[in-house]
């Protein structure tokens, strides 16, 4: 196949709490629902707490043991939208619900929502209720750290299997580890398989694809006629006397695709042949590879809260009317250097004395140092 089939599979919930055990409710229902089992899967989602907490990370620990399942990995990207296909997924049913209401549709209840969004292409649509057992309940499982790490790993073979690893960013540093022991200790009793009630799933209407991704990041359907046959002349592709647009997104289509396919092979096969090599670069990349001055968030070191000299309140005063002169009128906006007469001239007129405080102000990318203190 030349596209990459995507499926959705959305929950509505009479459940408000939106917490790990409905996380790994709603994913044990996915896995469920597949007709056919994959040997591994790697998870890319944003860095809600819901997701981003040691409960599940220990959850997930156990999916081989339940589903024969390898979790190779769980990305988390940071807070904000349209990093994944997965938020415009979201906008989608945003505007079928708002479509919905529009032609004299209510949402009422949670049959509704699976009216409004059913059409949606490769989306399927369940009811489900996580069963919150007792003893998953009040459990103190707290990774130390776990807020400076964005990509953990559960290995099933080799010296590490059974552990949980993680560090900082993805493909760069070193991994922390949590042995069995560790963990066990963190869960304080047992984790149950999920077992949730759902609904039969609807069955979408009709499918979602797109495109294998190429390297270059042409969008064959995004290209006027004239650059579709300028691309695949650069290709040397024949396309006889075909004039018709969409005919030429489907040939280029399926020459990017050929091209990314042909690409990933020639990687594999170096990568066999020069396992050594390969090998020792590994391990070059899990050395911080930016230069002297930058940290991990995980060795990052902050001073005391609250610390250090700050600003007395009635030069803050002065210095929040000379941000805020130009809203009433815009040709009294102050630049960075008006300001600093302003200040001197405030400083003047309480008395004050400078001191070397330092207050770093950014306005329209200028860096003005300002040693000011009111004389106590």
């Amino acid at each position: 196949s030349f596209e990459i089939n995507i499926q959705a599979i959305d929950h509505w919930s009479t459940d408000a709490r939106q917490d790990a055990w409905f996380s790994a409710c709603s994913l044990h229902s996915v896995i469920e629902n597949l007709d056919i089992k994959p040997k591994w899967i790697s998870i890319i989602s944003d860095n809600g707490p819901h997701y981003h907490n040691s409960e599940l990370m220990v959850i997930m620990s156990k999916w081989y043991e339940w589903y024969g399942i390898q979790v190779k990995k769980w990305i988390f990207l940071e807070a904000g939208e349209a990093k994944t296909t997965v938020d415009s997924h979201h906008a989608q049913i945003s505007l079928s619900i708002k479509r919905y209401i529009r032609i004299g549709g209510e949402i009422q209840e949670g049959s509704d929502i699976t009216s409004a969004i059913k059409n949606i292409a490769g989306t399927s649509v369940a009811h489900i209720e996580p069963n919150q057992i007792k003893e998953n309940k009040g459990k103190s499982m707290t990774i130390p750290g776990i807020s400076n790490w964005f990509e953990w790993t559960w290995p099933i073979e080799g010296e590490d299997a059974g552990y949980i690893k993680a560090r900082a960013m993805p493909n760069v540093g070193k991994w922390t580890l949590f042995s069995p022991a560790h963990i066990q200790k963190l869960l304080k009793g047992e984790i149950n398989q999920p077992s949730p009630q759902v609904s039969e799933t609807t069955k979408p209407k009709s499918p979602w694809k797109i495109p294998i991704p190429h390297s270059s990041g042409i969008c064959p359907k995004r290209l006027p006629l004239q650059e579709l046959t300028n691309e695949l002349q650069n290709r040397k592709v024949d396309y006889g006397n075909q004039n018709k647009r969409q005919k030429l997104v489907e040939i280029l289509d399926k020459e990017l695709t050929h091209e990314t396919l042909e690409k990933k092979e020639s990687c594999l096969r170096n990568r066999s042949m020069l396992h050594k090599e390969y090998t020792t670069r590994l391990s070059d990349i899990t050395e911080f590879p930016l230069s002297s001055g930058w940290a991990m968030k995980e060795v990052q070191k902050y001073g005391k809260k609250g610390g250090g000299k700050r600003i007395k309140k009635s030069i803050s005063a002065v210095l929040e009317e000379c941000f805020l002169a130009g809203n009433v009128d815009k040709s009294y906006r102050m630049t960075a250097q008006d300001m600093f007469p302003a200040m001197e001239y405030a400083a003047g007129k309480a008395q004050a004395q400078l001191e070397p405080v330092q207050v770093q102000l950014g306005l329209s990318q200028d860096l003005l140092w300002l040693g000011l203190a009111q004389k106590a």
